[in-house]
């Protein structure tokens, strides 16, 4: 190799490791001095006479046409990738993709390099290659200029990820019912399929009205309308898209080749896209993911290689990919500095974690008990003879302790419809569809009413509800009082266990919101009782003003640990409160500005109550008691206001013998 090629390859490494990626210049090199020989070799040189090592290209101007070529985009666009923009492949370029990775595969097959010809792990994209070296030489020409390297980085797969594509878990029917028939027709298809073709909306919102008409429930169809529109407008040609029969298991590996089109022709699923699917057979994942038909997965890095790794019959290493995963997580992390945790930070925090495993004995990666991770810190601090990584040991660990309790749980949970909730819960279907409406657009609600009327029973199944399944790990339920503060509910000093000193801790409500932000797709609930015991304006501090449905997202620094804070949006809070509780009046103007007010009253009328009360042997004394309350509720209601009626729920305890209210109204 010339001179010449030899310093543009020392060069375009030093670049792309500084600007790209720890590991890109590493990995992308070899491609790059090969690249004129493979073009050729694999008939997608468009019949040109290209050097065979593309380090003698040394021209900006000169590549940008062989970009042009290849890739097939505008000088336009090439002008705002230079940038660092992600602008997508055009359609043509899919084809590209698919026949360089596939003939590579084969190539190295022979070769005895690969176990497998479909087997895809390992083999660079073209357009990244492309893109990478066409960037280098922008700069290496402007060397005043400075590219724009991103914000967030995730360290631990340079170049391994495709930013300007989208990765896609996708479920062809319920259990993958028609993965059989996608696979031969090469395409995949969505359902919704009374909404005719997508082309005749103009946006989303369209969508979702035409979904919740027909629902006919007044629920907000965020996750339906979503679906839908990230089918039609999101994914795109050259996206990779994983098929997934339940939550375990992973039946195919596809790019998608065309855009949107709605197949009137089709007996279901008619929205369509074209896919040729690369790989398939049948993957049983470590842990589940989510029931939703369509999920974007781009932010979740280490799955998409963990995936291609099981898909391609790579080793996969256990804790190497714990690592990695944690690795990710950290490089999401910002200090008080309101910075990023830089690469080495992130390098110095993971090697001080698998010291202290070798050290000590132990295991941390894996481990997902958080008071067994917390006695492991306690050990390695009173460890005076531990120095190698005495200063950032107890702040490692502090991390993986919130990257483990900030970890979403998926399980396969029974599933709870409207229908569930009318059974059991005393409130008129139109009464559930304006709580529900409200729940949604306001995202904070308190639910008042009379002791006894199921305040709290009523926000679990309404939880369940939202979630359309009883899934208990996203919810989380306290209980206000008088004494409790700003240190109990979002973070503060807490004496040791041990009482030797203080310790920064977070409340719950900081852990259950991180939680709920690193899982988007879903949502959660945080459940407050007896909301108005406690000082709002001196538990929620500076929260008071991210917990509004317009500022979720917004982020601010924590009082103590000076951390980026925010509330996410698929984070939802209802408070309880007794309406009969002097303490009402102490709720101020910030409470109320809020969070929308839904008034539960004693259901005696609602014919589900009715229907239950039918439903007990020998109802006739019951009968005459409950008739009793409501007389004696009126006259309540008359003197000191409906806040101070008898519940419903009251009626339970009395048939079950749990409180003698006979005795009291004197009815024995």
């Amino acid at each position: 190799m010339s001179g010449t090629a030899d310093k543009q390859k020392r060069e375009f490494s030093e670049w792309a490791k500084d600007n790209l990626g720890e590991k890109v210049g590493i990995w992308y090199a070899p491609y790059i001095e090969q690249f004129g020989t493979l073009l050729k070799k694999f008939n997608l040189d468009g019949g040109k006479d290209y050097y065979t090592n593309f380090f003698f290209y040394t021209s900006f101007d000169e590549f940008k046409d062989i970009y042009k070529q290849v890739i097939g985009q505008t000088d336009n666009e090439i002008a705002e990738i230079v940038k660092g923009k992600q602008l997508r492949y055009p359609e043509e370029y899919a084809q590209q993709k698919l026949e360089w990775n596939r003939q590579y595969a084969q190539m190295t097959f022979e070769n005895g390099e690969r176990s497998k010809p479909d087997n895809y792990g390992g083999i660079a994209d073209l357009g990244p290659l492309f893109r990478a070296y066409l960037k280098f030489l922008y700069y290496a020409e402007n060397p005043s200029l400075t590219y724009p390297k991103k914000e967030k980085k995730t360290a631990t797969h340079d170049g391994e990820i495709d930013d300007s594509i989208n990765y896609w878990l996708y479920a062809p029917g319920d259990d993958a019912r028609f993965f059989e028939e996608f696979y031969s027709e090469n395409v995949m298809g969505l359902g919704w399929d009374y909404l005719g073709d997508l082309s005749k909306y103009s946006n989303r919102s369209e969508v979702e009205k035409v979904i919740a008409d027909t629902r006919a429930d007044d629920r907000r169809p965020t996750n339906d309308s979503k679906a839908v529109w990230d089918f039609y407008k999101e994914i795109k040609p050259g996206d990779i898209v994983y098929a997934k029969a339940g939550m375990k298991k992973i039946v195919g590996r596809g790019v998608v080749t065309g855009e949107y089109y709605f197949d009137k022709d089709a007996e279901e699923l008619k929205h369509r896209h074209s896919i040729n699917w690369t790989n398939k057979g049948y993957w049983e994942l470590k842990d589940k993911v989510a029931q939703k038909t369509l999920t974007k997965f781009n932010d979740y890095p280490d799955w998409i290689v963990y995936v291609d790794q099981l898909i391609n019959g790579d080793i996969v290493e256990e804790n190497s990919l714990l690592v990695n995963e944690f690795k990710t997580w950290l490089s999401q992390q910002v200090q008080q500095n309101g910075e990023y945790l830089n690469d080495k930070t992130i390098t110095q925090k993971v090697s001080s974690l698998k010291d202290i495993e070798n050290h000590f004995g132990v295991i941390i990666f894996g481990e997902t008990d958080t008071e067994a991770l917390k006695n492991i810190k306690e050990t390695v601090l009173a460890d005076e003879s531990y120095d190698r990584y005495k200063g950032v040991s107890g702040s490692s660990l502090d991390y993986y302790i919130r990257y483990i309790e900030s970890k979403p749980v998926v399980e396969e949970n029974e599933s709870y419809s409207q229908q569930d909730f009318l059974s059991e819960v005393f409130i008129d279907e139109s009464k559930l569809q304006t709580l529900q409406s409200v729940l949604q657009n306001k995202k904070n609600l308190i639910l008042k009413g009379a002791p006894g009327v199921g305040k709290t029973f009523i926000a679990d199944r309404l939880a369940f509800l939202m979630m359309e399944e009883k899934d208990e790990s996203r919810i989380q339920m306290i209980q206000f009082h008088q004494s409790y503060s700003y240190e109990d509910f979002i973070e503060g000093y807490r004496p040791k266990a041990d009482g030797d000193g203080f310790e920064l801790k977070q409340g719950p409500f900081v852990k259950f919101a991180r939680k709920a932000t690193r899982d988007p797709e879903r949502d959660y609930f945080f459940i407050i009782d007896e909301i108005n015991r406690g000082n709002m304006s001196k538990i929620f501090g500076e929260l008071m003003m991210l917990i509004e449905s317009d500022k979720r997202g917004k982020s601010i620094n924590l009082l103590y640990s000076n951390e980026k804070f925010s509330v996410p949006a698929n984070l939802y809070i209802i408070g309880m409160m007794n309406t009969a509780d002097r303490s009402l009046a102490l709720l101020d103007y910030a409470l109320r500005r809020r969070f929308s007010f839904f008034e539960i009253s004693p259901a005696f009328e609602n014919d589900t109550f009715k229907n239950y009360v039918k439903g007990l042997g020998s109802p006739e004394k019951l009968i005459k008691v409950i008739n009793t309350i409501k007389e004696l509720n009126l006259i309540v209601s008359d003197e000191l206001g409906t806040g101070f009626q008898i519940g419903h729920s009251r009626i339970y305890h009395i048939y079950h013998g749990k409180e003698n209210y006979l005795s009291k109204l004197k009815l024995h």
